[in-house]
């Protein structure tokens, strides 16, 4: 039996394959073995061939490497891992945890399934879209009816003959799991999904009842065989938290990410793009509950621990854009050229009644050479003449090469200096912007608050790695007022050019 791409994918054989959202998939011709092969090896096409009509993005890295980790633990017998799968709120966690267990099915040996959630109806509905994804006439073309040999099928239970096995899926809560046995099987496989509410999470009696049942009962009703056990969930911004909890615990293994990455990225940029959840934050944080969007969506334990300055009291940000500016400066803080170092942060600042404000920011992964050309464009856009860099380790070597390219595009009066942090750690740096800000003392402009409140939301002071690029520059801006004053004056580079910025912008830049 040979089956064609687009029929795997259930696109009418009229349609070009090329219509598919985002795929970049070609017309080809598979035979059943084949399908069955690519869908157990690639999380894509099998999405693609159980969920045409709600699988539009391609999983991102993270999520492969979750995938990966899933199998790596699935297959293994007469064992009882525990594992912690942290996704944020409101990026597929559970559409991901349905297609796992669709492979369970397909591709495991594990017999006996109990999906647990907050109550009844969610479990029930996680088997039914199971269901749904193995009633696709995809899978049944690929795999077989499952519906040929069903013993049981009640929207709490589903027990049928399938891939030479009798597979039960069933659907409860961790308090109906007491003395689970079906046909003197127990469950090889639990998956606890979303079982605390948010309202569980502020109660302790409530929350430390859920983790009585949920060790007491649910888990000890395992099979003796064998059984992996699955928790999934985001973290709640109380101590009460079951997630934090577990996170803490050696027994269980831990794979858990936040919605936006340390470089400043979206966890899944297609689905949740990073000024779409900058928005999100934004208005949790005017609502007065920063902390709700640090613990459910960026998975940050410490969410409901920073208490260093309440954002929903800052002083409003009083300038107009078209304010004239006393004087105005750039700082970057650079980073590391390699896969997983943080982000390059570069803040361009106003000085406005002595005050300093940051007015716009860049944050991404940069090289040095794509981090000097950025600043430079910045430079010429905004007519600023001073460029700080902090000045420790490799990265002083920026400023001489930042020179460099200067002379190469026939540029003179960018003055790029550098800046040492001195006596002060990082950390110590950021309290003190922290309390200037409180105070009025400094300003953020509304189009950067977003980036960099949620910073403050995220930054612990008893840590060393913090994402706090922005909170870095905020709090080298006085000193450079202090170090650089000479230089820092509005609307003065064009003076000092070799050329005009327009005649250099289009002979030179590469932007």
């Amino acid at each position: 039996m040979g089956i064609s791409l687009s029929d795997a994918l259930d696109i009418p054989a009229n349609e070009s394959t090329t219509s598919f959202p985002d795929s970049g998939i070609i017309e080809g011709k598979f035979t059943t073995s084949e399908v069955v092969a690519l869908a157990e090896k690639s999380v894509d096409f099998l999405a693609a061939l159980a969920m045409p009509d709600i699988f539009k993005y391609f999983w991102p890295p993270l999520y492969i490497s979750a995938w990966n980790w899933l199998l790596s633990f699935v297959n293994k017998e007469r064992d009882f891992s525990q594992l912690v799968l942290g996704l944020p709120r409101g990026f597929a966690k559970t559409t991901f945890v349905k297609l796992f267990l669709l492979y369970v099915i397909l591709y495991t040996k594990k017999k006996f399934i109990l999906v647990m959630s907050e109550n009844q109806g969610k479990a029930d509905n996680i088997v039914a879209d199971v269901i749904s994804m193995l009633t696709n006439i995809n899978v049944r073309r690929a795999f077989g009816d499952w519906r040929l040999s069903v013993e049981k099928d009640t929207q709490q239970i589903k027990k049928f003959v399938y891939r030479g096995r009798v597979i039960v899926l069933m659907a409860g809560t961790v308090e109906t799991a007491r003395g689970l046995n079906l046909n003197n099987e127990r469950p090889d496989i639990m998956v606890f999904d979303d079982i605390q509410s948010r309202i569980c999470a502020e109660s302790q009696i409530q929350s430390e009842t859920l983790e009585r049942e949920m060790i007491g009962t649910a888990m000890k009703a395992k099979s003796p065989h064998g059984c992996l056990f699955i928790f999934v969930g985001n973290m709640y911004p109380t101590k009460w938290s079951i997630l934090k909890k577990l996170k803490k615990n050696p027994n269980w293994v831990k794979f858990i990410v936040g919605g936006i990455l340390s470089d400043g990225t979206s966890l899944w940029e297609q689905l949740q793009p990073i000024k779409q959840l900058l928005k999100e934050f934004e208005n949790d944080m005017l609502s007065g509950h920063p902390e709700i969007f640090a613990a459910e969506v960026l998975n940050d334990e410490n969410a409901s621990l920073n208490n260093l300055i309440d954002l929903t009291r800052l002083p409003v940000y009083p300038f107009k854009d078209d304010d004239i500016a006393g004087g105005n400066f750039i700082v970057i803080d650079p980073s590391g050229d390699t896969s997983n170092s943080d982000a390059v942060s570069i803040g361009y600042f106003e000085v406005h009644d002595t005050l300093d404000c940051l007015i716009e920011h860049v944050e991404d992964r940069l090289s040095p050479g794509a981090t000097i050309h950025k600043a430079i464009e910045i430079a010429l856009r905004r007519r600023c003449r001073l460029v700080v860099v902090e000045g420790t380790a490799y990265q002083s070597s920026l400023s001489y090469w930042a020179k460099h390219i200067c002379d190469q595009m026939g540029l003179v009066g960018i003055e790029f200096v550098e800046i040492y942090p001195g006596s002060f750690s990082k950390n110590s740096r950021i309290l003190n912007f922290m309390k200037s800000y409180a105070k009025g003392e400094i300003y953020v402009h509304p189009r950067s608050q977003p980036a960099v409140h949620l910073q403050i939301t995220q930054f612990n002071p008893l840590k060393k790695n913090n994402t706090d690029g922005l909170l870095d520059l905020l709090a080298y801006a006085p000193r450079v007022k202090e170090m650089y004053g000479e230089f820092v004056i509005a609307n003065s580079i064009i003076e000092h050019m070799e050329f005009s910025s327009t005649r250099v912008l289009e002979r030179n830049s590469p932007f």
